[in-house]
């Protein structure tokens, strides 16, 4: 039939997310990410890394809590889901987070890795933005917003980044 070829010619519609697969993919991305990342100074013995998550998405918060008491570095991670955010070593603000655009600039200060997932979080003043590319999670980073805040994040982890920003 006509409308049969003529509808071959036509690009497939993609593949809907489902928000639970999403949710688990950035929330392991984010883990790798954080094992790559450096504070200043030298954790006291026990201190666990604080990974907090501003957003208002279920799929998301139980992705996140999923990480709980997870390993990095020797540091156990406890999952903070509520402000103040400032006590947090990563912060991953997803885009559903209320006032989330604002977030990122006001940690500029601290020693906060900021992720995100947003369009355009990395203008916003955030340090790494999660997005979509042929198919695949990845991430950009703005590393100069990684030094301000005397962060590091090591070599491995620029490699494997989509585009760095200096």
């Amino acid at each position: 039939c006509m409308v049969s070829v003529l509808l071959a010619g036509l690009p497939r519609p993609a593949a809907a997310v489902d928000p639970a697969v999403d949710a688990a993919k950035k929330a392991r991305l984010l883990l790798t990410l954080t094992r790559f990342a450096q504070w200043p100074g030298t954790p006291a013995p026990g201190e666990p890394l604080r990974l907090c998550v501003a957003q208002r998405s279920e799929p998301v918060l139980r992705s996140m809590l999923a990480l709980q008491g997870q390993s990095v570095n020797g540091r156990a991670v406890v999952v903070q889901q509520k402000a103040p955010w400032d006590n947090c070593h990563v912060l991953y603000i997803h885009a559903s987070a209320e006032g989330g655009d604002a977030l990122p600039k006001s940690l500029a200060d601290n020693a906060t890795l900021t992720v995100g997932d947003a369009a355009g979080f990395i203008n916003q003043g955030g340090m790494v933005q999660l997005l979509m590319a042929n198919d695949a999670l990845r991430f950009d980073v703005d590393l100069g917003a990684v030094h301000r805040a005397r962060l590091g994040l090591s070599s491995q982890a620029m490699n494997l980044a989509r585009r760095v920003r200096n």
